[in-house]
């Protein structure tokens, strides 16, 4: 991933992020606890890697919690670079008060290191596969989603983190996902060390959301999340 690339990025999302007619908006806190383990084998075998994180978004100006999410995969080091996992993530949706979803969601994903020695400036991307099943409603939603991560080391400890993220609906589903742009996400934030491998990560997300048959959405959030790697 060149600086061009990024930076190409960045613009696309901060088109999404100027003023749209007929867009909603909201101000939301997003809370995260994450952690990403590699467990050593015998000799000559490839390195486990167990992921796990919980979330919890608050909506309507951060009032209420609008959805949280639990998560887990297990997967395979393929090299010092690159994992290959296979996960479940069950999320709990409350759109509007009184309204409750619960989506079942497989996953499959190839994280890999796209640049620099993972000690200085390193560029980190994810690919991810999703396959989403509503309750309630027979028919899967294919997603792809193409994540990437810049960390750029300040000293102390300390991490300057910028992310962006392209969610692209595969197919149509009667119970909303429609084939074709799903939303875009690019965050901005620092990384203050705790511990050993243990970060809390601050900062603001842009999330722009394409919607079937109403206006779009336009999200402010701000997340903080507890990030464990080892």
């Amino acid at each position: 991933m060149n600086r061009a690339t990024i930076a190409a990025m960045t613009a696309f999302a901060a088109g999404f992020a100027s003023p749209a007619c007929a867009t909603e908006e909201d101000t939301q806190l997003w809370l995260a606890a994450t952690a990403m383990v590699d467990v050593p084998r015998s000799e000559g075998r490839a390195p486990l890697v167990v992921m796990a994180d919980t979330q919890y978004r608050y909506f309507d100006d951060a009032a209420r919690l609008g959805q949280n999410q639990f998560r887990g995969s297990l997967g395979i080091r393929v090299n010092r670079t690159t994992a290959l996992s296979q996960g479940y993530v069950y999320t709990r949706t409350s759109p509007s008060a009184g309204v409750v979803t619960h989506e079942h969601r497989p996953f499959q994903q190839a994280m890999f290191r796209l640049a620099g020695n993972g000690k200085g400036t390193t560029v980190i991307g994810r690919t991810r596969i999703e396959e989403r099943f509503l309750e309630g409603s027979g028919d899967m939603a294919l997603r792809a989603r193409q994540w990437v991560r810049v960390n750029a080391p300040l000293g102390g400890g300390f991490v300057a983190i910028g992310t962006g993220e392209l969610f692209v609906n595969v197919n149509s589903a009667e119970w909303g996902p429609r084939a074709g742009f799903d939303q875009f996400r690019i965050y901005g934030g620092i990384g203050v060390p705790v511990a050993r491998g243990l970060l809390i990560e601050a900062g603001y997300m842009n999330q722009y959301v394409a919607r079937h048959r109403r206006p779009d959405r336009m999200n402010h959030n701000i997340s903080l999340t507890l990030a464990l790697t080892r």
